[in-house]
């Protein structure tokens, strides 16, 4: 990868930004995608398709009902999932990406890409 900062490394004329306000975007990003089970479960909706909750539950290791419920209560809110009801009785729900979901494919790639490659730095 280049040294070259990005907006060079872009193609942006020299004195022009790559965002608009770079901060504010960062901040909006971090509140949908920073928070630690988020990146996890759209992850999983990638790699699986459509889910129920249980299975869900069983794919993410450690993550209470609770807190996979109120993740699951914000990607809605923001757009990135959808919920689904399937059957009535008993009451049995799936959760998919919706197409603003499913345009995190390459995110959650270069991220997993990323890991895989440099880690952790040394001594951590």
């Amino acid at each position: 990868m280049s040294s070259e900062p990005l907006s060079r490394s872009r193609g942006v004329a020299d004195g022009q930004s790559l965002f608009t306000n770079p901060s504010e975007l960062f901040d909006d990003v971090q509140d949908i995608l920073g928070r630690k089970w988020h990146l996890r479960i759209v992850y999983r909706l990638l790699e699986h398709g459509p889910m129920g909750f249980s299975a869900l539950k069983s794919e993410l290791v450690d993550v209470s009902s609770k807190m996979l419920s109120e993740s699951l209560t914000t990607l809605e809110a923001d757009g990135i999932v959808d919920r689904t009801i399937v059957n009535d009785q008993p009451v049995r729900v799936e959760y998919s990406l919706t197409e603003r979901g499913r345009a995190l494919e390459p995110v959650v790639s270069s991220v997993v890409h990323w890991g895989t490659e440099y880690g952790p730095a040394e001594g951590e």
